[in-house]
């Protein structure tokens, strides 16, 4: 227990998230993603004290998800707190049903398509905001813990295990050093309620189960693992950065003509000099071409890192990778768009680099 009073509660929270905003531009607006739950409150609630002439934009977004009366509730709750705050506020109200149908036919699991319309919707009302405007996410130092251990039992490489940061673009997560239990703590502090989401308590999501039963394990077993964790993560962020210069320096992608897709490349490189490298530059030098391919967006099919590393060990000669193909053809590499499951390897669920 850190035991915090209530007035070190208020200035270790407000503090931090104060240290985190100097660095913004001057004059941006700040959008923030408020669910309700204890964590946006929180972010919510500390921005408030610590940047009142800030424009704060608060936008919550409502998943069609969970029914009607408890999703509903939850976007009235955020509501009221704002009206009484005088802060902006938007909520995106996502048809029933819509998720599930675009997880379906994607091939992904429900969160990870609810996450692509959540940041989709913030993205664009960002956008509206100005050139300038940040998304604030309220992640918690506990939300980066559960992520690398989802991620390794996942099977993730360096960039996967990395360890989140607080900016990244348009993305800022002033809670990122704060526990959750640092979060409770403030909100009790300022006597301020929050909701709870009736889905943080169903098994069937893996974060879910990590945090209900793992987790409790791991604190009673290994007190210090939080500790090795999260230094774990932190070293696997330095040793994907030189991976990828590495990779990037070593092996140069070219664009293939023009493709019928606007919202995608055709890509090749050398053969000989792609596997002449080392298999790890290998790999990592595959997924950027990935992203590469695809415009730098999510790749909302997955990559097993296994079917990589079979055709980057020269096992296979063509593999389905989800969203793209790759082969071996004519002395080169080829990446290009996969619109047809017509390969000979395929990977599922959300790509792991």
């Amino acid at each position: 227990m850190r035991g915090l009073t209530r007035v070190s509660a208020d200035f270790f929270l407000e503090d931090t998230v104060s240290d985190v905003i100097k660095s913004c531009p001057a004059g941006a607006a700040f959008l923030i993603g408020v669910s309700g739950g204890a964590d946006s409150m929180a972010m919510l609630a500390a921005l408030r004290a610590v940047s009142p002439r800030e424009r704060l934009v608060c936008m919550h977004i409502e998943h069609g998800l969970r029914p009607a009366e408890e999703s509903c509730a939850d976007a009235d709750f955020v509501r009221d707190f704002c009206t009484a705050n005088n802060i902006e506020y938007r909520v995106k109200h996502i048809p029933p049903g819509k998720i599930a149908t675009f997880a379906q036919r994607k091939g992904i699991g429900i969160e990870a398509a609810a996450r692509f319309y959540r940041h989709r919707a913030l993205r664009k009302e960002a956008g509206q905001l100005g050139k300038d405007a940040l998304i604030l996410l309220a992640h918690t130092k506990d939300d980066l813990l559960e992520t690398v251990l989802m991620r390794i039992l996942r099977g993730s490489g360096p960039a996967g295990l990395s360890a989140m940061t607080v900016k990244r673009g348009r993305i800022l997560r002033p809670l990122l050093g704060i526990t959750r239990e640092d979060v409770i703590s403030y909100l009790k502090a300022k006597n301020l309620t929050w909701r709870e989401d009736s889905t943080n308590a169903d098994e069937k999501f893996l974060r879910n189960r990590i945090r209900r039963k793992l987790i409790p394990l791991l604190n009673d077993s290994f007190p210090s693992w939080k500790t090795n964790l999260f230094a774990l993560a932190q070293t696997q962020s330095l040793t994907a950065e030189f991976i990828g210069k590495e990779a990037g320096s070593h092996i140069n992608w070219e664009e293939e003509g023009t493709t019928r897709r606007k919202s995608s490349k055709t890509l090749f490189t050398d053969e000989a000099n792609f596997f002449a490298q080392p298999q790890i530059i290998r790999e990592e030098a595959l997924f950027q071409a990935i992203d590469i391919a695809l415009l730098g967006a999510k790749n909302m099919r997955s990559v097993k890192r296994a079917v990589v590393r079979r055709f980057c060990e020269g096992s296979l000669n063509a593999a389905d990778l989800g969203s793209v193909k790759v082969r071996r053809e004519k002395g080169n590499i080829t990446i290009s768009a996969a619109p047809v499951k017509d390969f000979f390897e395929c990977g599922i669920s959300r790509l792991l680099k």
